[in-house]
């Protein structure tokens, strides 16, 4: 069976993941191991940053994950956002 833990790492200058030595023991983990990672950045926190964009405010976590999915979709078909020149 496959043991699974839930924790926040850092990504160090190295280019590596740190994993906190509770969950190496809870998942008894040997040096050299392999182990299957899905990694999640941080959720952003409305009540933080976006509350202080006036736009945002009043939006609710499911309104703010739809505009980041249209955004995303929007990357994957090479329509990102317009890039205006200078004249």
């Amino acid at each position: 069976m496959n043991k699974v833990a839930t924790f926040k790492a850092k990504y160090l200058k190295d280019g590596h993941l740190s994993i906190p030595k509770e969950v190496v023991a809870s998942l008894l983990l040997r040096r050299g191991e392999e182990v299957r990672v899905v990694i999640e950045k941080e959720k952003f926190d409305k009540k933080g940053s976006l509350s202080l964009f006036g736009i945002w405010r009043d939006k609710t976590e499911e309104e703010i994950h739809l505009y980041r999915e249209i955004v995303k979709e929007r990357e994957i078909f090479g329509r990102g956002e317009i890039k205006h020149s200078s004249m």
